[in-house]
């Protein structure tokens, strides 16, 4: 006989069989309560380090390093976080790397410090002490052999080099994954 305080639940295992739970309907508040916060401990842990993560994202931008989302999609992931989740260039040389970004980023030109910090954030292992120079040189590189265009400036950021190369998003795109 069922007391007031349990309740059978049915549920439907792998073979398709019923079989019956016995839970007191307090166990499920109980649960469901430490489910509830969990989720929210979760929640502000997500919050708290969004706000962290927009306070850098500022400070790097501050100084030239970070990336400004220029997407009018609220809803589309930034660069810096795509990178973050994928590391697509843990295996990838440094050349193959910054044409990624700069094809990434077609139509804005990046100074070497932004390139830099994509590269870092998206697992890029820098060997060279002085990883801007590198970043730079290689850049510089890609300008002479035609592969980006630089618009030169003076100042703390330096020079802007932007996508330009000759034939299709997807042919280039191709050409870079197979370097």
């Amino acid at each position: 006989m069922q007391t007031a305080t349990e309740k059978r639940l049915t549920c439907t295992n792998k073979s398709g069989t019923l079989s019956f739970v016995n839970r007191t309907i307090r166990q499920m508040d109980a649960t469901a309560k430490k489910l509830v916060e969990k989720m929210r401990d979760i929640q502000r842990q997500i919050a708290t380090l969004q706000r962290q993560s927009s306070a850098l994202s500022s400070a790097l931008e501050s100084i030239g390093m970070g990336v400004e989302d220029d997407s009018d999609d609220p809803f589309s992931e930034s660069s810096d976080l795509k990178y973050a989740r994928e590391s697509p260039f843990t295996d990838t040389t440094l050349v193959a790397t910054c044409k990624k970004i700069l094809f990434d980023h077609s139509g804005k030109g990046m100074n070497k410090n932004q390139v830099e910090y994509l590269a870092a954030i998206g697992g890029y292992r820098f060997n060279a002490e002085d990883s801007v120079n590198s970043v730079a040189v290689t850049l510089q590189r890609l300008a002479d052999a035609g592969f980006c265009e630089v618009e030169r400036q003076r100042g703390p950021e330096g020079n802007k080099y932007r996508f330009g190369a000759d034939g299709s998003p997807l042919e280039v795109l191709e050409k870079i994954r197979k370097e």
